[in-house]
Formats: structure tokens, C-alpha cells, sequence
């Protein structure tokens, strides 16, 4: 069988994918959603080793149910796989025959079939080798926070926000940070507005951050807008029905444990910030600082923090703030998303300071 560079990498929605049993039952990707599943490529296997590792992942039917993930074996619709297994009653309902899968079917890691695990809602949180020796229970334990990331719970209030997991891979991370301290950073300042000019003012009483911009046309940033255009867009527009057609300037910022903060305000409330539609939050290195937190107090006292490459979306017209960092230093980066509609409106807001001015 030959195999197939993944279409897809951790942090991309899952493709396309169509497949029919031998029992007539249809399968579709897309109807999965609202399961996490672990889709597994059998189309770099033999037949008689596919046969191997779907009895392993049949003994391991107990693991994957306690973790509540469901298995979809796939593999190519070829003489070689249907003859094998035509008469075999145990996978004429488990095994699937792609019939459009974007070349999963042969994925492959290392040689091995791909075990390609994918969230509840479509994204793709983890791809690994699988063979009839893996340690299935030891998989499942390292990769249980990211198929459930809390408990369920019944809420009685929250904030319109919305959490997107895997925006940045962690090598990306770690670049940004190494960037912001290589290079030149200075005293966050709010967007303020008095006597019809815009000035950017510098109140620690109300915000204490660095902050450094990320220049356009050079790799890292081109790296951050193709991850957004890939990961964040399409989020956006399937939870808030709105196209994003750009992104605002693009910073690096560290908020200390010697009182990083930003206190409540919301991010289009100046003439020359209106245009703000969406404001995005990533946070760099979750796990090494404490506090830090986003709330959001017109709705509830919750504390958001995604995870590492994980990002916080919500309207710039939400109050919000920043709580103190009390260890560590936590590192983010920000910007402002916006519709075609916010770019004419900032376009128009130039133009009128243009016109002012001379």
C-alpha cells in the first residue's frame, strides 16, 4: 500500500470525509461532530497487518468508550482490502471504504497507519502511530485533556466569548516569545481621545504591560496572519456569522508578576478605535504564570485562560480586563479583527483626520 503526507496538521479542521461499510452503513465526518473520534488510516497497511491492528483497537473497545472517543477504522476501497475482508462478519460494520477522504486512508506516521484524533467539534488535537502493540491506555491518558477540557457543567450565565484551541503550535510559541525579548519593548498605552486628537496615553494606574509590535512583510508575521487566516476566520464566521476581511496591527506583549494588568475597558470605545470589530487574546505560555486571567464582569466573576496557542475571541465591545499576574510572566499576543464594513470605517476615519489636518 502506499502511504501519503498528512492533508492536515494538530490545530486544522479534519477534511472531508465520506465512506461507506460493507453492511451498506454510511459514514460521514461531518456527522460526527459533537463526538471526539480517532480516525485510523489503514491504507499504508497490508492487509493482514490492518487486520492486526483493527483486532487490537477492537480489544481496546472498553479504553476508547471510557474516554468517550469513537473509532473509525478507514481504509481504501481496493480489491486487496474489500477481498480480505469481505467475509470477515467482525468489520463489516466497523470498516470503512473512503469513498472521498482527501487521501486519509494513507496517512501515515513514520510507516505506521495514523491514528488522527479529532475534537468534538471538528478540529484536529492529536496524530500519532498506531500499531497492534500501542499502549492505547497510555495514549488516552496523555491526550484526555484535550479530547474533554473540563467536566460538564450546568451554567447558569457566560460571557459571549469564544474559546479556539491549537491556533499556534508550540514551536511558534516559543518563537514569538524569544522575539519579544530580543527586541525592543516598551509601556503598553491606551487608545484615548481628547479634544478631537487621538494620543495614546500611558496610565499604570490602569494598565502595566510591554508591549512590542510585530512588523508586517517579515516571516514570523506572515506566519501569525496565515495561522489566523487558517484557524481563527473560519471560527468567527461559523460561531458569529461575520467574514473577517483583516487584522489590525499585531503585538507582543508581557504582562509581570510586579503588577502586570489591565483593568476594566473596552477596546473600541475612542473615535479612532470604533472600527474594532473582534478582539483576539493568545495566550503563549499558559502553565508558567499564575493569574493573568480575561473576565469579561458585565456577564459573570468567570476566569478564561486557554491554553497555550489557544486563543480568546470576543466583541471589542465587551467590558473586559486583564487580571494581575502573581508569578511568572505570561506572554500573549493580540490584535483586532474586523469585516470589510470596519476596514471602510477606518479608511473613513483616516480620511477625516486628513482633511482635519490640513
Amino acid at each position: 500500500m502506499g502511504a501519503s503526507a498528512l492533508p492536515f496538521s494538530i490545530g486544522d479542521r479534519a477534511p472531508v470525509v465520506l465512506g461507506a461499510a460493507a453492511s451498506g452503513r454510511f459514514f460521514s465526518l461531518d456527522a460526527q461532530a459533537g463526538r471526539p473520534v480517532v480516525v485510523v488510516a489503514l491504507g499504508v497497511l497490508q492487509p493482514e497487518a490492518a487486520a492486526r491492528l483493527l483486532d487490537h483497537l477492537r480489544a481496546s473497545a472498553t479504553l476508547f468508550q471510557a474516554a468517550g472517543v469513537d473509532v473509525v477504522p478507514l481504509a481504501p476501497a481496493s480489491p486487496d482490502f474489500t477481498g480480505r475482508f469481505a467475509a470477515d462478519p467482525q468489520v463489516r460494520d466497523d470498516l470503512l471504504y473512503v469513498t472521498n477522504g482527501a487521501g486519509v486512508e494513507l496517512a501515515d506516521v513514520g510507516g505506521a497507519a495514523a491514528g488522527v484524533l479529532i475534537d468534538r467539534s471538528g478540529r484536529v488535537v492529536d496524530i500519532v502511530a498506531l500499531s497492534e502493540t500501542s499502549d492505547i491506555a497510555a495514549w488516552l491518558g496523555a491526550v484526555a485533556r484535550r479530547i474533554h477540557a473540563e467536566p460538564s457543567q450546568i451554567r447558569a450565565s457566560t460571557a459571549p466569548v469564544l474559546i479556539i484551541p491549537n491556533i499556534a503550535p508550540p514551536e511558534l510559541c516559543r518563537a514569538l516569545i524569544d522575539h519579544f525579548e530580543a527586541s525592543p519593548h516598551e509601556a503598553g498605552v491606551m487608545a484615548s481621545f481628547k479634544d478631537g486628537a487621538a494620543y495614546a496615553k500611558l496610565d499604570e494606574d490602569k494598565k502595566k504591560r510591554r508591549d512590542t509590535e510585530l512588523a508586517p512583510g517579515t516571516a514570523l508575521y506572515g506566519e501569525v496572519i496565515e495561522l489566523l487566516a487558517k484557524r481563527v476566520i473560519p471560527e468567527i464566521k461559523r460561531a458569529f456569522q461575520t467574514d473577517m476581511a483583516f487584522a489590525d496591527r499585531v503585538l507582543i506583549a508581557r504582562y509581570d508578576d510586579t503588577g502586570g494588568y489591565f483593568k476594566r475597558h473596552r477596546d473600541n470605545a475612542a473615535p479612532h478605535t470604533a472600527f474594532r470589530e473582534f478582539a483576539l487574546s493568545l495566550n503563549l505560555n499558559t502553565d508558567e504564570y499564575e493569574g493573568g486571567e480575561i473576565l469579561f464582569p458585565e456577564f459573570d466573576d468567570h476566569r478564561y485562560n486557554p491554553p497555550a496557542g489557544g486563543a480568546v475571541v470576543f466583541s471589542a465591545s465587551l467590558l473586559h480586563e486583564a487580571a494581575p499576574v502573581t508569578r511568572g510572566s505570561r506572554y500573549v499576543l493580540l490584535s483586532f479583527l474586523g469585516s470589510a464594513a470596519a476596514q471602510a470605517k477606518l479608511d473613513a476615519w483616516i480620511e477625516s483626520q486628513k482633511a482635519i489636518a490640513s
